[in-house]
């Protein structure tokens, strides 16, 4: 599939637009020096209009198409920015021999590391992810900054408010230090610092009675989950 690279564009429209404007710059140094010369009563090779005209018209033309081009290259850069999703974990689910539960796969991604899978048993009608986000001005995004995010708990979650509170309830955590003083400092000092837009808890569920296959995205406004086709 054919990806767009915005900065290839954005280079591309920049460069266009120097050239332009350094022919644009020559272009009316050589007319300034022929009517100095010709004030002067001095000899000097008059310039012809219609050549001129066409010279002018080919170097604004080159200057808009190169802008165009540079406005694709911020448009892509933004649209990818905005509606960018990273992923963050996989989940596969299966029906368990035990009543009212499921066996659930979850495979975390992790930066600069393999990829570590664990299996957990969960009670309820469907899967809960958790987890903290981060999230960044706009305008960072736009720069490439990405949402920063970090998985908390796994859970089972019963349709049912009348079963939540009567039922048996899994809830496992996938973090060592589940109030660190980091994220705690963030959630509460966060929305004044600089560069951050907001920090918040973010949950995703979905059905875990069949067997199905669940990708997890962290996006600019919290996790998404897509269905997948299952692999065996």
């Amino acid at each position: 599939m054919l990806q767009i690279k915005p900065d290839f564009f954005i280079y591309v429209g920049i460069v266009g637009i120097l050239v332009g404007f350094s022919f644009f710059i020559f272009f009316t140094y050589r007319r300034i020096r022929w009517l100095i010369h010709t004030m002067k009563k001095q000899e000097a090779k008059s310039p012809k209009l219609l050549a001129s005209l066409r010279n002018l018209t080919l170097i604004l033309m080159a200057v808009a198409i190169s802008g165009m081009v540079l406005f694709m290259g911020f448009f892509f850069r933004a649209y990818q920015a905005f509606t960018y999703e990273e992923p963050v974990a996989e989940i596969i689910t299966q029906p368990s021999d035990e009543p009212d539960a499921n066996l659930v796969t979850l495979r975390q991604f992790l930066l600069d590391a393999s990829p570590s899978s664990q299996e957990f048993l969960l009670k309820g009608d469907q899967w809960m992810l958790e987890g903290d986000i981060l999230k960044w001005d706009n305008w960072l995004n736009f720069l490439g900054f990405h949402t920063r995010y970090r998985l908390t708990r796994l859970r089972g979650r019963y349709i049912h408010t009348e079963d939540e509170i009567k039922k048996e309830k899994t809830i496992y955590p996938l973090v060592k230090d589940e109030d660190h003083p980091f994220w705690r400092y963030l959630y509460k000092y966060g929305y004044r610092l600089p560069l951050v837009s907001t920090v918040f808890g973010n949950a995703a569920f979905q059905f875990a009675e069949e067997d199905k296959r669940f990708l997890i995205y962290v996006s600019t406004s919290g996790f998404v989950v897509r269905e997948k086709a299952r692999k065996d």
